[in-house]
């Protein structure tokens, strides 16, 4: 059953998220009203404020903090989905 209580949207853009002096490449896999998930082959801590840059037609900048890190294991490393839940005044 799904609990979630707003529509999710399928992205596959390009995503570039920094956090205090560290920035990583990532890939934004969905984006809702109030948050998005991004794949990236480093882990962030939960409760990590960061700025993310989604690279679409013009590069979009959001504010957020990391809710959640599941790591699933790919082909040849460790794979992490990263929830960044926006914060109200950056969008």
């Amino acid at each position: 059953m799904e609990r979630r209580s707003e529509q999710r949207y399928k992205l596959n853009a390009e995503a570039e998220v920094t956090y205090g002096n560290n920035t990583i490449n990532a890939k934004a896999l969905e984006i809702s009203k109030h948050g998005i998930k991004i794949e990236s082959a480093e882990p962030i801590e939960p409760g990590t404020k960061v700025e993310t840059v989604l690279f679409l037609k013009e590069p979009e900048r959001i504010s957020g903090e990391v809710k959640w890190v599941i790591a699933e294991p790919g082909q040849e490393k460790v794979i992490y989905k990263i929830g960044i839940g926006f914060i109200a005044d950056s969008i």
